[in-house]
């Protein structure tokens, strides 16, 4: 499959997972587990606020200095990363994953303007790449 010509909103995953900033780290990491997903998006607290993301390595860096009991008392707010770095979702997805390969995200919060409509991520790609071409598209076409 090229992804030349495919833009972020064709990849995105529109079903986004989101958790309070004030729930436990503890909450956070079970729910990713649940729900077999590797970040949590944490909504803004007013509608021009920004967006932040937690991911399961936030949570794992944070058990490098403490125990495991830890993850009841902080908050998804003391390992999120807020603002967390967005993209548009008509940005393409080669330039989109230029820019999170830069900031060193695997996963980015897709936005309207300034309405969240999605999720990006490197598994989106994967995905996409992995399943190949859709029936009747050429050959040509298809990277590797």
């Amino acid at each position: 499959m090229s992804i030349a010509n495919l833009k972020v909103h064709d990849l995105m995953s529109r079903q986004v997972v989101t958790i309070d900033a004030k729930a436990t780290l503890r909450a956070a990491a079970q729910l990713m587990h649940a729900r077999r997903i590797h970040c949590l998006l944490v909504p803004a607290e007013s509608p021009e606020g920004p967006v932040g993301v937690v991911t399961t390595k936030d949570i794992v860096q944070v058990l490098c200095d403490a125990d495991a009991s830890v993850l009841d008392r902080l908050r998804v707010e003391d390992a999120a990363t807020t603002p967390a770095m967005s993209v548009q979702h008509k940005l393409t997805v080669v330039d989109c994953i230029r820019l999170m390969r830069m900031t060193g995200v695997r996963s980015a919060p897709v936005l309207d303007g300034l309405s969240l409509v999605g999720l990006i991520s490197f598994s989106d790609v994967l995905r996409a790449v992995a399943e190949g071409p859709k029936p009747g598209t050429p050959v040509a076409q298809i990277e590797h």
